[in-house]
Parts: structure tokens; sequence; C-alpha cells
């Protein structure tokens, strides 16, 4: 079986649409979902605190798919774009520690990489003008500091 073929010139991995090996349907897409959504409801929810401490909030629903842009309208129809990109942003540190462990290269690093994880929630947490009983009254899982 051959390696998957890789996006043409972007220099990272990723599957072509147009790959015929490219997964289609099954449970990733509606995972993926979920996931968008529930950080996106996380996001909206802190937005009225996060707003001050974003570097960038000039966002526009023409900077997202339209396939996202259309999803978070249906659920979220008072929501401005910026609240979605910084979703997007959580999503990416919170997926990138967990790809690091689960591929190995956490646990040459570091003895024990929840006690990791668990500082990046509470920095998240923190990026987003909030403070541990913030984000439990928001609807984040309490956790010890």
């Amino acid at each position: 079986m051959s390696p998957p073929r890789r996006s043409p010139g972007r220099g990272r991995p990723g599957w072509r649409r147009d790959c015929p090996d490219a997964p289609t349907g099954g449970a990733a897409p509606e995972a993926a979902k979920r996931a968008c959504l529930g950080l996106t409801e996380l996001a909206a929810a802190a937005w009225p605190y996060a707003k001050a401490t974003q570097a960038s909030t000039d966002h526009q629903w023409s900077d997202f798919s339209p396939g996202l842009a259309d999803t978070i309208r249906e659920h979220f129809p008072e929501l401005p774009p910026a609240p979605v990109a910084l979703a997007l942003r959580m999503w990416g540190r919170m997926h990138g520690l967990i790809s690091l462990e689960v591929y190995g290269h956490l646990g040459a690093q570091t003895g024990d990489p929840a006690k990791l994880y668990h500082a990046e929630l509470l920095d998240l947490i923190r990026s987003l003008g909030l403070d541990v009983e913030h984000a439990h009254h928001l609807g984040m899982p309490r956790t010890s500091t």
C-alpha cells in the first residue's frame, strides 16, 4: 500500500480532495463538527471577556470556508466571525498537544504529558480573560490549579 498523497506545494501533510485514497464519510467529519461546535460555543460564551485579550478581531465570514460559516451561523446566528477564529485557534492548541502525545513525541520529552496538557488548559483559560471559576461557569469542567 502506498503512503497517502500530500497536498501539493504546501510543505505540510494533508489529504488532497482529488486523491482517490482520501477518506470520506465515516465518524471523523461528524466528530470534527461536534468538536468545532463545542469550542465555538465556549468561544462565544467567553467572547465578552476574551475580546479585549485578542490580537486581532477583524475577521470576516469570508475568511472561513462557506461550509464552516454556514454551520456556525446556523447554530450561533448572532455570533460575529472573530470568536470563530478564536475557536479554531483554541482547537489548534488542544489538538497540537494531543497529536504530539498520540505520535509519541511528548513521552520522550516529559515524564508527565497530562501535567503539560493541564498547564496548557489553564493558560488557554487565562488567554480568554477568564479565571478557572469563570471557565467552570461557562461549561468547562472543574480543574485544580
